[in-house]
């Protein structure tokens, strides 16, 4: 019906083309709750300064995508561990984006506040955007598609919460729960968009040089079924089309909503069931997109629930012992706040740095983190910019020491005395967990 050097531009005829494709059989390489995965993260390298400037003071958003009545808002105030958007039993409950600031997990940022004797800590944040269902058929305006899409061409990840759970009370738009054929659904809509969206901009005269060829090599891998993310697309190639906000090209979390009981009881049989399903899961990319497994309505249950005893109760009625000195700490470590973001960092490759120790008391009594991409390579002169343009005019020089080895000395002056806070210029870039005081004048 078509090969390589055809170009299909009726939407109609690549959806039934694309439908009829075989099924793609991907091999997941993540694991249960906080995964992993094994992929090529290309370093940009910009011909414009100014483009990384602003992509290294960007703030990360990710929206929470997925078939309607599936618990996408209901996730959301998981997230936000308060009861921000409507949460109903009908699809499209949402129609204007829910947006919350969620905190990343941090295992150094209180310490250091500690050991700085600081008033205050300021952790870093990502954008979490619950917006309306998709629907097949969404790629041409159905249901909310249109709004729905622009609200995702924004985002830097995607979240794409799929259901996993049985409840003849909680209606399925299709009537049935399948989750591969609903993760598709979506995959498919997404594909459609970007193909409708790259023939668009192909028919401009103003498309031409690097750009329009970029753009050819992504519509061939897209016609057949590849996500923009699998087509191999070379850093520069990327960088022409980003303005695009392309949404294959998006790197994906697949997030699997099962119930209570299965999610705490049953996590080594519902880790291998999942598995199965993402490695059937057709029109998306085995060696970046990641998997985690949660229960959207035990999270608000116990986020209710203020009262130690009241949640352990709670627990027990769904079969979790409890011994008299337990108290509910495992559940911070399995939860979507922590577990969601901190696979956002990874899949992102994201990295956390921090100031605050060193600082004298009369100019600053905050530690606070910050968080950037290591592929955008962060420098100390990057940092004192994002501090302020003071900072920035008056820098001399940094003074830098990862936060674990600054933790193992009773005071900052006694780090500097053994000798592990290293001093640098300008140009020196800045690893995941760094501590930095900038001397300026």
């Amino acid at each position: 019906m078509s090969g390589p050097g055809i170009h299909l531009a009726a939407p109609t005829v690549l959806l039934l083309f694309l439908l009829g494709l075989p099924a793609f059989a991907f091999r997941s390489q993540t694991s249960y709750f906080f995964g992993s995965s094994v992929r090529n993260c290309d370093t940009v390298h910009t011909r414009q300064q100014r483009n990384t400037d602003a992509l290294l003071c960007m703030k990360i958003k990710v929206g929470i995508i997925g078939l309607p009545n599936i618990g996408k808002s209901t996730l959301f105030n998981a997230l936000a561990q308060k009861s921000i958007a409507q949460a109903e039993n009908f699809p499209f409950c949402t129609i204007e984006p829910n947006i919350a600031q969620i905190v990343v997990p941090d295992e150094y940022l209180e310490r250091l506040g500690t050991f700085s004797n600081s008033d205050k800590t300021m952790p870093a944040t990502m954008e979490f955007i619950d917006v309306a269902g998709l629907v097949a058929g969404a790629s041409r305006g159905e249901g909310l598609g249109n709004r729905f899409l622009a609200t995702i061409r924004e985002c830097d990840a995607i979240c794409h919460l799929v259901r996993y759970f049985e409840d003849p009370d909680i209606v399925h738009i299709d009537g049935r729960v399948d989750p591969a054929q609903d993760a598709e659904v979506v995959n498919l809509e997404l594909i459609l968009a970007d193909i409708a969206h790259i023939e668009r901009r192909l028919e401009k005269t103003t498309c031409q040089g690097e750009e329009r060829d970029a753009l050819e090599k992504l519509l061939l891998g897209l016609q057949k079924g590849i996500p923009g993310r699998a087509v191999g697309l070379s850093a520069d190639e990327k960088l022409v089309m980003k303005s695009m906000g392309l949404l294959t090209l998006k790197p994906v979390i697949y997030v699997f909503n099962v119930d209570e009981v299965d999610f705490l009881l049953d996590q080594a049989s519902i880790a291998e069931k999942v598995e199965g399903v993402v490695s059937n899961i057709r029109y998306c990319d085995s060696t970046m997109d990641m998997h985690a497994v949660i229960s959207a309505k035990l999270e608000v249950e116990i986020s209710s629930m203020a009262d130690l005893n009241e949640q352990q109760e709670y627990l027990k009625s769904v079969g979790v012992e409890f011994s008299p000195d337990d108290d509910n700490s495992f559940l911070a470590q399995i939860m979507s706040y922590s577990v969601l973001p901190k696979q956002v960092r990874e899949l992102l490759d994201l990295i956390l740095v921090y100031t605050g120790p060193g600082v004298p008391p009369e100019r600053s009594r905050t530690t606070k983190a910050y968080l950037y991409s290591r592929a955008q390579a962060l420098t100390t002169i990057k940092l004192a910019e994002r501090l302020h343009g003071e900072i920035l005019r008056g820098f001399i020089r940094a003074e830098v020491v990862p936060g674990a080895t600054l933790l193992l000395h009773e005071s900052y002056n006694a780090a500097k005395d053994a000798g592990v806070i290293r001093v640098e210029g300008k140009d020196a870039i800045l690893e995941d967990g760094d501590v930095v005081l900038i001397k300026w004048k």
